[in-house]
């Protein structure tokens, strides 16, 4: 059975949500990258950031996996479930393996190449957005999509420097594109909360 498309504005909040937070960790968390490895100060807040970011990527992984497999959107092609679905479900893998990184202090450098790959897949989702027109509003789309792949580009010499300014770019590029998918799941929910047009 298909999920109602209000399970979209949920996915975008929680993307926006696992923004906010990856952007909080990676400025706040006291990591050295010569060890790949948080220092024992911050053991506490690494441990409650890795349950939150753990259960969205959850969330992310199975409900565009579910999309995937239920193919909800009925378009010829079954572009709409490849790119809700295939990008949701990878990135809750990632924010799932950003999870685990962050619990067991180790490995936020491999993270961060898995995280690079999925920033080449929003790349190509933006571009297929803008060629076909997909989506309500493409432009804004699209744009919703880069900012995402922005932050997992940075992800890498944010994970592979202790250079505080790269950090804080990372995190700005992280809260930067939580405000962006905010915004358009604050538009999806109020467009399908919106009553149904009277019959005549």
């Amino acid at each position: 059975m298909a999920p109602p498309f209000d399970l979209l504005d949920t996915m975008m909040y929680s993307i926006a949500a696992s923004g906010i937070l990856s952007g909080i960790a990676l400025w706040k968390l006291p990591y050295r990258a010569s060890t790949d490895a948080i220092e024992e100060s911050g053991h506490n807040m690494s441990r409650g950031l890795a349950i939150a970011i753990g259960l969205n990527g959850l969330f992310l992984f199975l409900s565009g996996t579910h999309i995937l497999f239920n193919w909800i959107f009925t378009s010829p092609g079954g572009g709409p479930n490849i790119l809700f679905g295939g990008v949701a479900a990878l990135g809750g893998l990632n924010l799932m393996g950003f999870s685990a990184a962050l619990f067991w202090n180790r490995g936020l450098k491999a993270v961060s190449y898995s995280a690079a790959v999925l920033g080449a897949y929003l790349v190509v989702d933006a571009y297929s957005i803008l060629a076909y027109g997909m989506t309500s509003d493409p432009l804004k789309s699209a744009l919703a999509y880069l900012s995402v792949a922005a932050a997992t580009f940075l992800s890498v010499p944010a994970t592979h420097s202790d250079n505080k300014w790269l950090r804080l770019l990372f995190s700005i590029g992280a809260i930067a594109y939580a405000a962006a998918w905010l915004y358009l799941g604050a538009n999806t929910t109020f467009g399908h909360l919106k009553p149904p047009a009277p019959a005549t």
